[in-house]
């Protein structure tokens, strides 16, 4: 650096060096003596408050104190030496010594504010009664929680702070005297009554008019303190659940009258005419209501919301309801009613929707009423789907058996599931549906889906779409309520079950379709479809598992009745136990025989009773092969004649012939059993040796069973079991 750059930076250091002090030099006793003035006020405002409001005694008060020149001079010298010091921290670095003092003059003011607010607090709560007791009640209660507010953020210790305690709950105590006259005022200006007669009620709404001034002071001081919304709690409650709510389910005359300086809206209920008022009359009577409202109480109040707005807030929500389920919904046609009419109530329900909008009692398009102006298509669909749904509940309330009908075909007895598009829908005949009986309820549930399914492909894509759910919903319906209201009989009745069984694949059936693109839009046939599918299988395996149940429980009661309850041999009085097993064994399938023939398709009745005839002849062989002791040759006789009049009783369970030994795996074996008991002891070895592919269905150790089963233990004996192999 050259001599000549060195001399300049020095010079313009001692510049700058120099500005600082002098900046110094001003600042600081400025500084020290706004501080010390702040100190002062700050000293005898705290000894002022404590006297006044600790120590109850005599002090100098705020004038003689001169507070009020000396707090203005104080905050115009602190909002100047602000500036100063803002410009002192842009222009030079942060000194510590001015950075000091300033602290201490900030952290002296913030405590002489607070130390304000309770040197003022006396006068304002004075000015506030002044001005309440002008009926100025909202300048009187703003500025009272105004202070509220201040206290609530002064800091302060010790005696200032029992002050301060001691002031918050003057000011609420004052506040809450305040809330309570200004609520005897609302109460006299608005009220509302009920007057009960032997066959009408009267209700009456009275404003005063007397005084409009203090009416609209009343209103505004409510609205400004936030307590409008609590003082009409309890007209909004009168007015949704008696008022609105009489008005909608009875004819009413609506007539004024003139009090001195009040005017009295009356409503008249007739609570002898039993017929309901339509939505023209309840929609006009609910608009004089409203402008009674809007006119007396509405035209003085004045603010950014209107009186009918913060009325709507507290009954919006319910009103809304009450309209839309005790009068719009009440007031639709039934499902076969026509567009017409409704388009009649959308006319008029738009028309009250505009009135309300127009006394800004709802937004334009907040409005819960315009999805019902919006689509007349749209009404006409909900109504239906609700007539749908209210007619299925009422059909699976009714019995399963109450009523039983014919359906399917023949032709289906031997058909699988192969899609034919030009199979036609035939609701007595379902797609694939062998011949069978259902309950008459399932069937007309089938109806009303056919229908209404017709009736939405001509409405709109949108409501079409929408009604596959329900559909859905009725076969979930189906399965959930049926089985809890009939769980009994279908435990424990047959013909239930069967019929159930039946109901559950018909219904799967029909929803199958004939396809449904036969006769519906592709794509409503698509959806309906792919909703459909899982609830088309859930039916089914309802169906299947309830008759499968039974079927468990009456193939445990075969078993236990022929099964001897401990190791026993055979005895006379075993033979009966086992004979009286098979006859409750026959006399169970034979009356399941009444119950299922006619009402199950053919082939599952064959296999049901198949079912149990394997269980049953499982259950006879096991028997005979359980006991190796040798048998008494009548008690042998007596088995196997047993078992031939069983097979003859089993064929009677079937009006046609039925090849048993393609259903039942062991019949051939059951069947041969009374040939191998009746067979001597020679016989017995050619039937093993000869006639091998006979007994094929018999082991060696059976066939070895059998003769040590019958015949006493002997070298004869001993040679055919060797000859047995």
């Amino acid at each position: 650096m050259s001599l000549v750059s060195c001399a300049v930076s020095e010079e313009a250091n001692k510049i700058n060096s120099d500005n600082v002090k002098k900046y110094q030099h001003e600042l600081l006793p400025k500084l020290k003596d706004l501080t010390e003035r702040v100190q002062l006020l700050s000293w005898a405002l705290q000894q002022n408050v404590i006297d006044t409001y600790i120590n109850y005694t005599v002090t100098k008060s705020l004038e003689q104190l001169n507070f009020k020149s000396r707090k203005l001079k104080i905050d115009n010298d602190y909002n100047t030496l602000e500036e100063e010091l803002r410009t002192f921290t842009e222009d030079f670095n942060d000194n510590d010594g001015i950075m000091k003092n300033a602290e201490a003059l900030h952290k002296s003011y913030h405590i002489l504010k607070d130390l304000c607010v309770l040197g003022e607090a006396k006068s304002v709560i004075n000015r506030a009664n002044h001005e309440f007791n002008r009926y100025n009640y909202s300048e009187a209660m703003l500025s009272l929680k105004n202070l509220k507010g201040q206290l609530d953020n002064v800091k302060a210790d010790g005696n200032v702070a029992k002050v301060v305690l001691n002031l918050y709950d003057h000011v609420e105590n004052q506040l809450a005297l305040f809330t309570a006259h200004l609520s005897i005022e609302w109460e006299d200006v608005f009220t509302w009554s009920e007057k009960k007669g032997l066959n009408f009620l009267i209700y009456s709404l009275s404003v005063q008019q007397s005084d409009q001034v203090l009416l609209q002071r009343i209103l505004n001081t409510l609205y400004v303190t936030d307590r409008m919304k609590a003082e009409l709690w309890s007209f909004s409650d009168f007015f949704i659940n008696k008022l609105v709510h009489n008005v909608i389910r009875h004819n009413c005359d609506i007539f004024t009258e003139d009090h001195i300086g009040a005017i009295v809206f009356n409503i008249k209920i007739d609570l002898s005419d039993n017929t309901k008022p339509n939505y023209q009359t309840i929609f006009n009577n609910l608009t004089a209501i409203f402008e009674f409202l809007q006119s007396t109480l509405g035209s003085q109040f004045q603010s950014d919301e209107t009186f009918t707005q913060i009325f709507a807030k507290s009954i919006k929500s319910d009103f809304f309801d009450k309209i839309i389920e005790d009068c719009v919904r009440s007031n639709l046609q039934s499902y076969d009613g026509s567009y017409q009419s409704y388009k009649n109530i959308v006319i008029e329900l738009d028309s009250f929707n505009k009135f309300l909008i127009e006394i800004k009692f709802v937004d334009p398009d907040d409005s819960p009423l315009n999805s019902y102006i919006e689509n007349t298509e749209c009404l006409l669909y909900n109504k239906k789907c609700e007539k749908l749904l209210i007619n299925v509940r009422s059909l699976i309330s009714q019995s399963l058996s109450y009523d039983s009908i014919e359906v399917g075909s023949t032709l289906n007895d031997n058909k699988t599931d192969q899609s034919n598009n030009e199979i036609p829908w035939d609701l007595n005949a379902p797609v694939y549906l062998p011949k069978c009986m259902i309950s008459r309820n399932v069937k007309t549930i089938m109806t009303l889906i056919k229908d209404h399914l017709e009736e939405s492909s001509k409405l709109p894509e949108k409501y079409s779409m929408k009604f596959v759910s329900y559909i859905k919903d009725i076969a979930v319906m189906y399965q959930c309520v049926v089985p809890r209201k009939f769980k009994i009989n279908l435990e424990s009745c047959p013909s239930d079950i069967a019929l159930f069984f039946n109901n559950c694949y018909y219904l799967a059936h029909g929803l199958v379709g004939p396809p449904w693109c036969t006769t519906l839009p592709q794509d409503l046939a698509d959806r309906l479809v792919l909703v459909l599918f899982e609830c088309i299988q859930d039916l089914r395996v309802l169906g299947l598992e309830k008759l499968s149940l039974y079927l468990q429980q009456q193939k445990t009661v075969i078993q236990e009745g022929i099964q001897p309850k401990e190791s026993t041999s055979w005895t006379h009085e075993e033979f009966e136990h086992f004979d009286c097993g098979i006859n409750r064994a026959m006399t169970l399938m034979k009356e399941l025989k009444t119950s299922w023939l006619h009402i199950l398709p053919s082939r599952m009745y064959v296999m049901s009773m198949c079912t149990l005839i394997e269980v049953l002849c499982e259950t006879v062989l096991n028997r005979i092969f359980c006991d190796i002791k040798h048998v008494s040759e009548d008690l042998v006789y007596l088995i196997a004649t047993r078992i031939e009049d069983t097979l003859e009783e089993v064929v009677t369970l079937f009006e046609e012939p039925i090849e048993l030994e393609e259903q039942i795996s062991i019949w051939i074996k059951f069947s041969r059993m009374p040939l191998l008991l009746k067979a001597q002891l020679l016989e017995i070895s050619e039937l093993w040796n000869k006639d091998r592919e006979l007994f094929s269905d018999y082991t060696c150790e059976e066939f070895r069973h059998v003769v040590k089963m019958r015949f006493a233990d002997d070298k004869y004996r001993l040679k055919i079991l060797k000859e047995i192999q």
